[in-house]
C-alpha cells in the first residue's frame, strides 16, 4: 500500500501504531522483524474486534504495510 492511498492524518496514525509495536517488542527483548510485527498487530486486531471501525481500519492498514 502506498502512502498516497491514505490521508496524511490517517497515515500518521498507522505509523504511530507501527512505531508503538516496535517499541513494545524491543522493550520486551523480542525481535522487531516484519513477521513478528505483523503477528503482533494481527493478534491485537483479533483481540479488539469490538473496537470502533476507525481503530480496526488503522490496524488493518498497519498490517498491510508491515506484511513481509
Amino acid at each position: 500500500m502506498k502512502r498516497d492511498a491514505l490521508s496524511e492524518d490517517y497515515y500518521d496514525e498507522v505509523c504511530r501504531v507501527i512505531g508503538d509495536a516496535v517499541i513494545v517488542l524491543a522493550e520486551s527483548g523480542l525481535n522487531t522483524e516484519r513477521e513478528t510485527l505483523a503477528s503482533l498487530l494481527w493478534q491485537t486486531r483479533q483481540r479488539r474486534l469490538d473496537s470502533d471501525r476507525d481503530e480496526q481500519k488503522v490496524l488493518e492498514h498497519a498490517i498491510r504495510l508491515i506484511k513481509p
